[in-house]
């Protein structure tokens, strides 16, 4: 492929086109970069991401992790964090790290479209640009040499304000190399080195339109990962049921001290975004099919979202919160609440002969 100039590129799928700047964006509120750049590397295999990413929904928490990017999800998976995301699908990811162009133009060669680690700080095009920190992730597919022979990277950033386009060297390799030390205008997604982080993708499409067979799949799947969650003292992941109920209690336990609740700002966007799409995903098959208990499924989902957000926002501004540790209880036990409803849903919807496939 030749996107303008002497252009490097492994071999990929026609919809990546660098002469237009066509490269396929996907972005919904309320996602994080993880999703939108997964999401995006999905709608360049030609997948749906709702259809992809919106059929898991579990609670994860790890509680030794630190919790201080936007991109945050705790590991599970040998498979990497796309797997996490993505386990009804082929998809997998590992992270790798270089420290200079040549070192990146070798996995966008290795690897093609590759979603790369960044401080928002360095990178022109971020409202932040010079002025604020923040660790974030862009999808940079392809790169290029000008005719000085300096070399400039395909950058394509699906979160708001948007941008995609050739960025020289120099700004993206300081960025993706960069300290991204503490900064008081973002507590959340500062003070944790980018380091040269990279996120290699790979993607085998499945074949054919989404079957009843694979929804229920998936919601067999999320409940079973539900029930036999685990909280233990040994468990680096808590998860589940268990899990939840422990994360609450640390928040309680933690309550009165506004610095321990804080990564539940953070670690929240992930479970968040990923209940969000699980509502969006059971709301198209209600809508595919008739309405019905995964029309109750995508209600339920959405009710985690709702929790998720007075969680998060209660733990990012409790130290001007008043009552707050009446409040981290109450909000914790509507959190719980709500996901005990969706399983319930998940139960009901798989007990219907329209969606039970055994």
């Amino acid at each position: 492929m030749n996107a303008g100039g002497t252009t490097g590129t492994a071999l990929r799928t026609p919809r990546w086109n660098g002469t237009t700047g066509t490269y396929p964006q996907w972005y919904e509120d309320p996602l994080s970069c993880l999703q939108t750049t997964l999401g995006s590397i999905l709608l360049e295999h030609g997948l749906r991401p709702v259809e992809v990413l919106g059929q898991a929904c579990e609670f994860a928490f790890a509680p030794d992790d630190a919790m201080c990017e936007e991109f945050y999800r705790p590991a599970q998976s040998s498979r990497g964090v796309a797997a996490d995301l993505c386990p009804y699908h082929d998809v997998e990811s590992a992270w790798t790290s270089g420290k200079d162009a040549d070192d990146l133009i070798g996995l966008i060669e290795e690897h093609a479209a590759v979603i790369v680690a960044v401080d928002n700080y360095h990178l022109p095009f971020r409202p932040a640009y010079h002025d604020v920190h923040a660790a974030h992730l862009v999808v940079v597919p392809a790169w290029r040499r000008t005719g000085g022979g300096q070399a400039e990277f395909y950058v394509s950033d699906a979160q708001p304000p948007g941008f995609q386009g050739w960025l020289a060297a120099e700004h993206l390799v300081e960025s993706w190399t960069s300290g991204n030390p503490t900064d008081t205008q973002d507590v959340f997604f500062s003070s944790r080195e980018i380091g040269g982080r990279v996120l290699t993708v790979k993607v085998r499409p499945e074949p054919g339109p989404l079957t009843d067979d694979q929804v229920v799949r998936a919601l067999r799947g999320n409940l079973d990962k539900w029930d036999t969650g685990t909280a233990g003292p040994a468990d680096r992941v808590w998860t589940g049921r268990s899990g939840l109920r422990r994360f609450v209690e640390r928040l309680e336990e933690h309550s009165a001290d506004p610095a321990r609740l804080r990564p539940a700002y953070t670690f929240g966007w992930a479970m968040q975004a990923q209940a969000y799409l699980h509502g969006r995903f059971a709301q198209g098959c209600a809508l595919r099919t008739r309405p019905g208990h995964l029309a109750e499924v995508a209600a339920s989902a959405d009710r985690v979202v709702s929790a998720w957000s007075n969680v998060r926002l209660l733990s990012a501004h409790a130290a001007h919160t008043p009552g707050a540790p009446e409040l981290i209880r109450r909000r914790g036990e509507e959190l719980t609440h709500a996901y005990e409803q969706l399983a319930v849903d998940w139960r009901l919807a798989l007990s219907t002969e329209r969606t039970d496939a055994s």
